[in-house]
């Protein structure tokens, strides 16, 4: 349905391709209305946020040619992506719309704030870092975008950009989009807040104005029943659970009937003991210590059954495996591993790790029949979790005739090693060509990337927020009728999440459009700018430089070309880095000194971090304290020389003590710190500013470096 979209009265804007854009009421009125005020706009997935989003920023670009316009996104995947859409949608030249990223030099990033272009594109962090180097003049913007808005809570960059922004432009225009913002008022309250939220714009499927262009998405639950395999080992589990709840409600600490006790009220129970710490005696903590590690024992095992019961016997295999190696000995994992149950436990998940979850048959099932039913469908099955992702693609491609891969984030969990942003657009390429036939994907496929439209999404799992919920299904019914199917196992984790999911999706919609009504205007610095329309000689030559655009100068070769350069710098960085923790020794290096230096060499400060990362995850080299970094070998040298003397004996300082942790140093050389459960000694040692010998471990926990204390060898 083609239309044309009124701007201020003045009829079609110049700018817009409406050959390319299938215009829609809803949207019309949404722009029309945003470039007024501040406005989030609350669209599901594949809606259209993408071309109100364009369609504001034409309203300016055209109208108001003095200032600029910024479109921030979340990741850099989600930046180019939005840059290669403004291109398509506008008549603009793709000189005029930059792509800014950590991966230009500081250098370069400030002479492009500072010269002439119009439409900017960056990531949050990007802007954030630039503004707090004084690059970027707020005061030459009318118009700030923020997608995937959801995220601007609490210290994220969103809310540092935003808070600038209204403070310094003399007419801030702020626009928000997202698929969901929350299903907790607070939650919606503090995005509203932290982007000076004016109006809600909110629409769904349902909407009469949205009705007439959107294809229906039929949705099924499956359910499905556990084997008896399955029952027998989550009895054991249960049974283990149950032990420590009732050991908890016996001391007191655990108010409610243990078969009621979820995982919330773990949670909850776990904030309070931590808190407690603070406000006990010294020699009362002991207790309370206990308590913390049999609070963190049932949680691992209400993990260890949400496994079994939603993912599957090797999903829990893999799990178990987990935390009987050495590497994660943590006091609560110890607890369960030294139980008299745990060894029968094991071997039944071993002996049973055959029996497939009755899921993986109910999906090749539904599989087989789409392709039946149409054999160049795309299909999209959405799993939380990496492990079953990779199951599931060795199963789908040993039982079908066609292509399933895996698409999961770049990071690496656990040894399994994430997908590069090349490989992650290299999977969409091929997907959308019909020579991947089936995705696996994690939550990295969610949120905003532009994946093909599919004819089937199947949830492996029912997920209870209410924004991944929207956003998986908003995979398909693009472009014409999908279908969504979710799978669940009865009287499981799985069947909590239905009801879950499907009272935040409608707890949401009630909130956003009684929060509308509580809104107010605000009071800007200045007056509001006069329109300054292109004229037409400008839009001339406007016009002739976007169509003048270089086939061989798109987004994805400049996203290439950037690439390439990144890892080049990198690779650079990390041999510079390697020889000077070489030739400075053991005290190592000061991460601030070797930026600056690198930076001047013209490598970025992110190649610098990324190069850090990378050569202490392959073991190049340790970091000795939050702003020094060493040589491994040049620290092993004297571990070794040391350990004919003193073993693993190390000196501990306490230099803070916190509710459920505590800071140390070790050695003198690493900034540490000790849990709880991680301690095996008298608690009175845990004082500010005590000091002891102990034999112990370091380890890293999620990136946090960590000590373990095995025995207490003596004062000092």
């Amino acid at each position: 349905m083609k239309t044309s979209i009124q701007h201020d009265g003045e009829g079609i804007n110049p700018l817009i391709r409406y050959e390319l854009i299938d215009t829609r009421l809803y949207q019309e009125n949404i722009a029309a209305k945003a470039r007024l005020r501040n406005t989030l706009v609350v669209l599901p997935t594949a809606l259209g946020k993408t071309v109100i989003t364009a369609l504001v920023a034409a309203h300016f670009l055209f109208n108001q040619k003095q200032t600029r316009i910024l479109m921030m996104a979340p990741t850099r995947p989600l930046v180019l992506q939005h840059h290669q859409s403004f291109l398509e949608i506008l008549k603009i030249p793709d000189d005029e719309a930059i792509v800014l990223t950590g991966k230009i030099t500081n250098r370069n990033r400030e002479e492009i704030w500072r010269g002439n272009n119009h439409l900017f594109f960056a990531t949050p962090q990007v802007v954030k870092n630039d503004l707090i180097r004084e690059y970027i003049d707020l005061r030459q913007f009318s118009l700030l975008v923020f997608d995937e808005c959801h995220r601007a809570t609490k210290d994220y960059a969103y809310t540092y950009v935003a808070k600038k922004y209204m403070e310094r432009a003399p007419w801030p225009i702020i626009l928000g989009t997202t698929a969901s913002p929350g299903a907790e008022r607070k939650r919606v309250e503090e995005i509203c807040r932290a982007l000076f939220i004016e109006q809600i714009e909110y629409r769904s499927e349902e909407d009469v104005d949205v009705v007439p262009y959107i294809n229906p998405v039929q949705t099924e639950w499956k359910f499905v029943e556990l084997p008896e395999e399955y029952l027998k080992i989550k009895y054991e589990l249960r049974e283990l659970i149950n032990e420590r709840l009732s050991w908890l409600r016996r001391l007191g600490y655990l108010q409610k009937n243990i078969e009621y006790t979820t995982r919330r009220d773990l949670l909850e129970l776990g904030e309070s003991l931590r808190s407690n710490i603070s406000h006990t005696s010294e020699k009362n903590k002991g207790p309370i210590f206990s308590a913390i590690v049999a609070q963190s024992a049932a949680l691992t095992l209400f993990h260890a059954l949400e496994l079994l019961e939603t993912q599957g016997i090797n999903i829990l295999g893999y799990f178990i495996d987990k935390i009987e190696s050495t590497n994660n000995s943590k006091k609560s994992y110890r607890t369960i591993i030294k139980h008299h149950k745990f060894q029968t436990l094991k071997k039944n998940i071993d002996e049973s790790k055959k029996v497939r979850h009755p899921k993986i048959d109910l999906i090749l099932d539904e599989i087989k029949q789409q392709f039946i039913r149409k054999p160049t469908s795309r299909i999209i099955v959405f799993t939380q979790y990496r492990d079953t992702s990779k199951d599931l693609v060795r199963i789908l491609n040993e039982s079908l005739q066609v292509r399933a891969e895996r698409f999961v984030g770049q990071a690496t969990k656990d040894k399994d090693i994430g997908l590069s942003q090349d490989e992650q657009t290299e999977i969409l390429r091929d997907f959308d060509a019909g020579e991947i036939k089936i995705l696996v994907a994690t939550c990295v496929a969610e949120e905003g990337l532009d994946i093909p439209s599919v004819e089937l999404v199947i949830f492996y799992e029912p997920v209870p927020s209410e924004i991944r919920h929207i956003q998986r299904k908003g995979r398909t019914g693009r472009k014409a009728a999908g279908r969504a199917i979710i799978l669940a196992a009865k009287d499981t984790f799985d069947i909590a999440y239905v009801y879950a999911s499907k009272k935040r999706v409608e707890k949401m919609r009630k909130i956003t459009r009684l929060l509308n009504k509580d809104l107010k205007s605000l009071i800007r610095l200045g007056p509001k700018p006069k329109d300054m329309p292109l004229t037409n000689d400008e839009l001339k030559a406007f016009e002739m430089k976007a169509d003048e655009l270089d086939d061989g100068n798109t987004v994805e070769s400049i996203s290439k070309n950037e690439g390439k350069r990144f890892l080049a710098e990198v690779d650079r960085a990390s041999r510079t880095i390697l020889s000077e923790t070489m030739k400075i020794g053991q005290k190592g290096v000061n991460i601030e000194s070797i930026t600056n230096s690198l930076t001047l060499d013209g490598i970025s400060p992110n190649a610098v971090m990324a190069a850090i990362n990378k050569l202490e995850d392959s073991g190049h080299i340790i970091r000795l304290s939050w702003d020094r970094i060493a040589s491994i070998k040049v620290v092993s040298k004297q571990d070794h020389s040391q350990s004919r003397n003193e073993t693993d004996v190390f000196k501990i300082i306490v230099e803070t003590v916190f509710p459920g942790r505590v800071i140390a140093w070790i050695n003198d050389r690493w900034r540490a710190r000790i849990l709880p459960e991680d301690f095996e000694g008298p608690l009175n040692l845990l004082k500010k500013d005590s000091t002891f010998m102990a034999r112990g471990t370091l380890y890293r926990d999620n990136g946090i470096l960590c000590f373990r204390v095995t025995e207490i060898q003596g004062l000092t």
